[in-house]
């Protein structure tokens, strides 16, 4: 038996997906089992993982009609024999001691493995309770709330993790998150070390405030009705982080009218949350172009900070 399955999902990825394959079938840890979704691709990447599963059997290749990123997740669950797994996407690679730091980490224990945890702020600690974890999860903090660069126990998986409407196609990966977290109470071990190498963003989702009113829903029901309340600062500091992202792709006009940006704001004096200046002069910055500067040079210095 092997001892993790590694899921890739695929949808029109032809230029990127070899070397995906490659970064997994070199990893040190070779005991595994690759399974590779083509989620109705039409430009080649089927005959890509067909080819590289002829040659190692330790790959298996699903080809479905396209559903969409989840569902291709959840068919690569499904048809998994491990206990445990782990997802790449098909524009990203791994380098090649990454399962086994992940692998090294798995015990009786845990039903999660954060990798890259050294992107977390204020945290260095190799176990983090549930109890704190839920609170980095609301918040997105890091790589939470990324299906990628993680390892989770199979049997953990809840069986609405990949419930979703095919409309939620940005945001997904942190609802997710949150039902794997409110569905166990085990701790979570960490890995301080860059196992996971981000590929360019093929999403060409944009944010408006509809639809970060849309994920919000889902967000809000993912959270037990009982400790809501014990976790609306966090719901309201990951709600900044999508309006942000909505003020880059409307304009002003548009979110500063919108039910989800007066919820927020509300939310913010309710829970008496201090919004830092650099955010507050981002919200006032009068140009989308303006915005949309401020944003680059933040996720520049987030992904210089990740290669290191």
């Amino acid at each position: 038996m092997p001892l993790l399955s590694v899921i890739v999902p695929i949808y029109n990825a032809a230029d990127t997906i070899a070397a995906c394959i490659e970064s997994i079938r070199e990893q040190t840890l070779t005991d595994i089992q690759i399974i590779l979704v083509d989620d109705g691709s039409t430009d080649g990447s089927a005959q890509v993982i067909d080819r590289h599963a002829a040659v190692d059997v330790r790959i298996r290749a699903i080809h479905q009609t396209n559903c969409g990123r989840t569902e291709a997740r959840a068919a690569g669950v499904r048809m998994a024999t491990t206990e445990w797994v782990t997802f790449v996407d098909a524009d990203d690679t791994l380098p090649d001691d990454a399962l086994e730091k992940l692998f090294s980490k798995a015990s009786s224990e845990v039903d999660i493995v954060l990798g890259n945890a050294h992107l977390l702020p204020d945290e260095s600690r190799d176990q983090i309770p549930m109890s704190d974890f839920r609170h980095l999860a609301v918040r997105g903090e890091g790589t939470i709330g990324l299906p990628w660069g993680s390892l989770y126990r199979r049997s953990s998986l809840p069986h609405d993790a990949f419930d979703l409407p095919r409309e939620i196609a940005v945001g997904e990966d942190y609802i997710f998150w949150l039902r794997l977290v409110f569905s166990s109470d085990r701790p979570v071990n960490t890995v301080y070390e860059r196992v996971y190498t981000k590929g360019p963003d093929h999403s060409n989702i944009r944010w408006t405030a509809d639809y970060a009113a849309l994920v919000d829903r889902y967000r809000i029901a993912a959270i037990p009705q009982q400790e809501r309340k014990d976790y609306m600062a966090d719901v309201t500091a990951d709600r900044l982080t999508n309006l942000f992202t909505v003020a880059i792709h409307q304009p002003r006009r548009h979110w500063q009218n919108s039910l989800f940006y007066r919820q927020t704001m509300a939310d913010i004096r309710q829970y008496d949350i201090t919004l830092p200046m650099k955010k507050q002069l981002f919200l006032r910055l009068p140009a989308r172009w303006l915005r949309k500067a401020y944003s680059l040079l933040g996720n520049l210095i987030f992904f210089l900070k990740s290669r290191l």
